[in-house]
């Protein structure tokens, strides 16, 4: 198992993640950012908040960088 941290960026915002999550791989870490993401995201249109440029930045423990995912890019699929 390893820890990667879910870091939220849209625009200039940047929200880091502190906590982490422990998955066994960058797949799951990737399946976790993706249904997170869509979380986010139906939270925002059943509250009526635009959809911005927001991106996960996805960092193994040592916060190396192993993918970034944006949300857009999840909206249908």
């Amino acid at each position: 198992m390893a820890l990667y941290y879910f870091h939220l960026r849209n625009g200039d915002d940047y929200e880091e993640d502190t906590t982490g999550v422990e998955l066994p791989d960058v797949d799951s870490a990737r399946t976790e950012a993706i249904v997170a993401a869509r979380e986010i995201l139906s939270e925002q249109i059943a509250l009526g908040i635009p959809i911005g440029n927001q991106v996960f930045e996805v960092c193994e423990e040592d916060q190396f960088m192993v993918f970034k995912l944006a949300f857009k890019d999840i909206l249908h699929s």
